[in-house]
């Protein structure tokens, strides 16, 4: 088997990479199967197509009907972030962080009990439908009701913005960079940085569920003490595909697998949520045990998102990080993660 197209791809091609296979089919036609290998032997390979919602059944071809082989880039291109306008993104990061809503033409009045700003604001993104003033109005009445003190999220400088400001609303919570990159850029910097066996290894320490374990929800409550209320836990799981992302002191099962209840007893060091709608991940949660620091989890965590995305359809990555944490921006961009835009919170001017 020496000469097939597989044993001709260099380097070796392995689990988890992602392949396109022309083959044979019954009728003397041809096919290709885009996807992950998943399963690879002397006389067959098992390849995974993407999938928006859960893992796609694999395709299996014998390696005698191959024509031929090609490794290919680790995700689906597109188009980059920076060709994405802010008030896009924006939208398709509206349902990765919320419980309820209603609509307001374009804006979205959302409720989550307090939990966040982002999910107990209204997102004030493209036209309200109705004069500035009676938009502004309708926000302060519908958050009073739901006893929530009224915000609006912004871009900066964006027209809502501008006009609100205008009405005499004013900043408060917490300035915000929405960063981005793409999944090739980001999964490919590892294997440029490593060897394909470091970047499984890596791979190999984080544990993906799409449920919303208590151990990852007592990790999560060591990032951000709230009190233990169902709309949070709501929030974390709405929207699927939804991946919580955890790593454990000790060697764990691979990435969205299942794993030991040896390793599960091990207190979670590190952590990270991610979220697909269309063709974005949102990275979100992302916590460090400070006793674990410095020892790369974090970014295990993104780039195990990343994969665990790129399989469900996701082409681009973003986050939301404090614009006042230089630190956090400074890593984020080594990472290869630029700056997209800044959004705020607009308070209404007080009675």
């Amino acid at each position: 088997m020496d000469t097939d197209p597989i044993s001709a791809v260099t380097p070796d091609l392995g689990i988890d990479d992602r392949v396109t296979v022309r083959h044979r089919l019954d009728d003397g036609s041809a096919t290709d199967v885009v996807g992950w290998v998943v399963e690879l032997d002397d006389d067959r390979i098992r390849v995974q197509p993407p999938s928006p919602g859960a893992d796609a059944e694999p395709v299996t071809v014998a390696r005698r009907r191959i024509i031929l082989a090609k490794r290919v880039p680790p995700a689906m291109g597109g188009r980059p972030p920076h060709r994405v306008s802010a008030e896009e993104l924006q939208l398709a990061a509206l349902p990765g962080w919320i419980a309820d809503s209603e609509p307001l033409a374009d804006w979205t009045l959302r409720y989550g009990n307090g939990f966040t700003g982002r999910a107990n604001s209204c997102l004030a993104v493209g036209d309200p439908g109705i004069p500035y003033a009676e938009a502004a109005g309708l926000i302060v009445e519908r958050y009073a009701a739901a006893g929530l003190e009224p915000m609006a999220q912004v871009i900066t400088d964006s027209e809502p913005d501008l006009r609100l400001r205008e009405l005499g609303w004013r900043p408060t919570y917490v300035e915000t960079t929405v960063m981005a990159h793409t999944l090739n850029g980001l999964l490919e910097s590892q294997l440029h940085n490593g060897s394909d066996a470091s970047a499984h290894a890596s791979a190999d320490r984080v544990r993906i569920d799409t449920e919303l374990t208590e151990d990852w929800w007592q990790g999560y409550l060591k990032y951000r003490p709230i009190p233990d209320h169902p709309t949070a836990r709501r929030i974390l799981i709405n929207n699927p595909p939804v991946g919580l992302a955890s790593v454990r002191p000790g060697p764990a099962a691979a990435a969205g697998s299942g794993s030991s209840e040896a390793s599960r007893t091990e207190a979670i060091v590190a952590l990270g949520r991610g979220q697909v709608t269309r063709d974005w991940l949102g990275i979100a949660g992302l916590w460090t045990d400070p006793d674990h620091r410095r020892q790369g989890l974090a970014t295990m965590i993104i780039r195990a998102l990343a994969r665990w995305a790129a399989r469900r359809g996701a082409r681009n990555a973003y986050l939301q990080v404090a614009t006042e944490n230089v630190g956090a921006v400074a890593a984020y961009q080594r990472l290869g993660f630029t700056r997209h835009h800044d959004y705020c919170y607009l308070a209404p001017p007080s009675e």
